[in-house]
């Protein structure tokens, strides 16, 4: 029987997390704006992407475009925040940790 690694995590840890990430891109960057680069990206299904001992079978696929537009009508106050913007925003930030936009001067 495989043993649960359950994980606590405070909301005000990550809150102090993204803070301070995002205080530091401000410090370490030369701009202000990023462009995407990239727009289509490939998403695995929770019940996949949770799952180690399974190959995922099925992929779909996602647009950070889309994505952003959508997570501006939050910013805008055009709609109330749901659980699958944090999904969003997480392909966003996996995009930009790749594109190495932290320029340590």
């Amino acid at each position: 029987m495989m043993e649960s690694n359950n994980m606590i995590l405070k909301v005000l840890d990550i809150k102090k997390l993204i803070n301070v990430l995002s205080d530091e891109l401000n410090e370490l960057n030369d701009t202000d704006t990023f462009e995407f680069g990239d727009d289509l990206y490939w998403n695995i299904p929770d019940k996949d992407l949770y799952n180690p001992y399974k190959e995922p079978t099925e992929l779909t696929m996602g647009s950070l475009i889309e994505d952003w537009e959508f997570l501006q009508k939050v910013l805008k106050r055009e709609r109330k925040i749901i659980d699958y913007d944090l999904y969003k925003l997480a392909s966003i930030l996996k995009l930009l940790g790749k594109k190495n936009i932290i320029i340590k001067k």
